[in-house]
């Protein structure tokens, strides 16, 4: 059996969900620097395209290679965006939505980005219970940008 991935949140002390956007990006690109690839999950195709236009634009000196769920699997991209369970695996899982990812075991870490809106605050405490509770490695961080 695979060993559990580890589970890192990010508290962002804000309510602004572009910031938490432009955060997804940020780990994105440190994640790919270092040689991996990553998922991100998003709650719906909305949500989607919205991190999709923000890779072209969160920073003014890099790229970010990605394709969006539908239009890249079949590509060489180190960031997939998208809200189904993509058909092979990644290093990381950067969980944009609110629901409790169900191919955990197929990533080596997971990333939740959470910020201070009391209904995501609500739903990431909720994962984070149950992570602890299926004892999942769990690692804290609060951001303050």
């Amino acid at each position: 059996m695979p060993a559990k991935p580890r589970i890192d949140f990010y508290k962002l002390n804000h309510q602004n969900s572009s910031r938490s956007h432009r955060f997804c990006c940020q780990l994105a690109e440190k994640v790919v620097k270092m040689g991996h690839s990553a998922f991100i999950r998003t709650r719906d195709e909305r949500q989607t395209r919205l991190l999709d236009d923000m890779m072209w634009t969160y920073s003014d000196s890099s790229f970010l290679p990605h394709a969006k769920q539908g239009d890249g699997e079949d590509l060489e991209v180190p960031v997939l965006i998208g809200h189904q369970t993509p058909s092979s695996g990644n290093f990381l899982l950067i969980n944009m939505s609110d629901a409790m990812p169900d191919d955990l075991d197929e990533y080596e870490r997971v990333a939740e980005i959470i910020d201070e809106s009391p209904e995501v605050l609500s739903k990431g405490r909720a994962r984070y219970a149950t992570y602890k509770k299926n004892a999942y490695t769990l690692h804290y961080h609060e951001i303050n940008d």
